[in-house]
């Protein structure tokens, strides 16, 4: 079914406004009241300049910390039950050390674990000194799940900070198997970037021991200072009792003010209840950070923590606890910025270098195929603007290699005008008519060009599925481009050559 020129005249012209109106600057898109239907086309960090970090995940440290959080959990079940367990760790080797009191408890332990433990496997007892301790592990299949959804979290973790870090059109993504590739165009202190987002944000409240005891099992951290500080190796709250963090200034110190969830909240009174006159350590990445005397129960959700914070230090440490603690620290295996006068220099070089492909491809076309060429010229330029439209409606990020991109597809979008314009002059040279070999050159050409343009989208999804950031970026200005070259090959141009006859000198077509 054939589309009358009237409604052809209306799709053209609806997709040449919404073109226009997707490129438009924010301040004309927000006047004119379409701000709601798209972003503005944003630059990638080559263009725009910024920071880009690329970071390893150390996932043995993920295993080893959710071990502990089992050994946390073990300690308490057995204390239950009565059983006494003087040390509950995670050791380097992916297992669970439980040193016990009472050499006679072994076998209630190992029937308490088998029931309530399936998933650990049980090693072998050891010697510690005058007592012994039981070793268990988990298998290997489990090691690696822990392992994958470390680098999992953290990339969420790290979009969270970034995003209340104020940045538009971040790059975060899983390179390998165990790094992050971060890229922050816009932003120019790589120092304040690493701090935040790199930081582990792994936040503890642990008692201090009274003094002269000895009755429980005691750990040495460090304060701000460097100084030692002795806490007890019980964990009584982590940070994943809060549920937000905000900076305050109450008589004038600044301090990052705690909101818990209503777990953590009855945790916390539970805590402050039961140890009236004590020190409570609050240790952020093992550092003690400040030591509040317990003076009477706690309730209501909140708590906070103080420190001799800048404004800077205190609405940064805010932000990592609101998105959360990473899974395990992050090691910066590459860091590097790209100011932006090198990113405007590679904007300038890149449509210089679309502006002189294209002005080359003009100039052939109208000289070779004459008044036709000049429609195919006409044909291109909306190509080029219906590409940058597409671009900023799907809220894309444009790239250097988008540039290129851009730069190769007017080269191929052509290629579909001289397949059109050779078949029309082979059916001009048989004779037909000028509607006969029009018409004819558009349906024979069609085939081609429509396979030609299939196999380049099929490889542009294939370098975006498997590909990474400029690639990527590469990637997604080919396809695009495609699509709208089909459009304005086989629809825009056609429409065209029927709305002007494009006659010569001899009442033959213009071509």
């Amino acid at each position: 079914m054939h589309l009358n020129t009237k409604t052809r005249i209306a799709i053209v012209l609806a997709a040449i406004v919404a073109a226009i109106l997707f490129i438009l600057p924010t301040a004309y898109r927000e006047q004119f009241g379409t701000g709601w239907i798209s972003r503005p086309l944003s630059l990638g960090l080559d263009l725009k300049g910024g920071v880009h970090l690329v970071y390893q995940v150390e996932t043995k440290e993920a295993v080893k910390s959710r071990l502990q959080g089992s050994a946390n959990a073990i300690k308490a079940d057995l204390r239950k039950d009565k059983i006494a367990v003087l040390r509950a760790i995670a050791n380097d080797r992916a297992e669970i050390e439980l040193t016990m009191l009472d050499s006679n408890a072994t076998d209630r332990i190992k029937t308490k674990l088998a029931e309530d433990y399936p998933q650990l496997r049980f090693v072998d007892v050891r010697p510690d000194g005058a007592r012994s301790k039981l070793a268990y592990t988990v298998s290997p299949e489990e090691v690696v799940r822990i392992e994958q959804e470390a680098v999992v979290q953290a990339i969420e973790t790290l979009r969270n900070r970034v995003d209340q870090f104020g940045v538009s059109e971040p790059l975060i993504q899983k390179t390998g198997t165990d790094r992050i590739l971060l890229q922050m165009p816009g932003v120019s202190d790589i120092g304040s970037v690493k701090k935040l987002v790199g930081s582990v944000a792994k936040l503890e409240f642990r008692l201090v021991p009274r003094p002269g005891s000895a009755e429980v099992a005691q750990t040495t951290m460090k304060n701000r200072s460097g100084d030692p500080v002795l806490v007890e190796e019980d964990i009584q709250m982590s940070g994943d009792a809060v549920a937000d963090a905000r900076v305050g200034l109450p008589d004038g110190q600044v301090e990052v003010s705690l909101q818990l969830t209503a777990e953590g909240s009855q945790i916390f009174k539970n805590v402050t209840t039961t140890n009236v006159g004590r020190e409570l350590a609050i240790i952020l990445d093992n550092v003690v950070y400040s030591s509040p005397r317990i003076n009477e129960p706690i309730g209501g959700g909140r708590a906070s923590i103080t420190g001799a914070f800048t404004m800077e230090e205190a609405r940064q440490l805010a932000i990592v606890l609101r998105a959360g603690a990473l899974p395990a620290p992050l090691i910066v295996m590459e860091e590097r910025q790209v100011g932006p006068t090198l990113g405007a220099e590679s904007i300038r070089s890149g449509v210089m270098a679309i502006a002189i492909g294209a002005g080359a491809i003009f100039l052939f076309m109208g000289f070779y195929y004459r008044k036709s060429g000049l429609l195919a010229d006409l044909t291109l330029a909306l190509n080029l603007l219906f590409i940058l439209g597409c671009l900023s409606g799907f809220g894309a990020t444009l790239t250097l290699p988008g540039l290129a991109g851009l730069a190769l597809t007017i080269g191929m979008a052509v290629d579909a005008n001289v397949l059109i314009f050779e078949r029309i002059r082979e059916e001009l040279r048989n004779g037909s008519s000028r509607d006969v070999a029009v018409s004819a050159g558009f349906d024979k050409a069609l085939s081609a060009i429509t396979d030609s343009n299939i196999t380049t989208l099929l490889t542009g999804l294939i370098l975006y599925y498997f590909g990474t950031g400029p690639i990527r970026g590469f990637a997604v200005t080919l396809c695009i481009g495609v699509m709208t070259t089909i459009f304005c090959a086989t629809f825009v141009s056609r429409l065209l050559f029927d709305l002007f006859k494009l006659k010569g000198r001899s009442a033959e077509l213009s071509i």
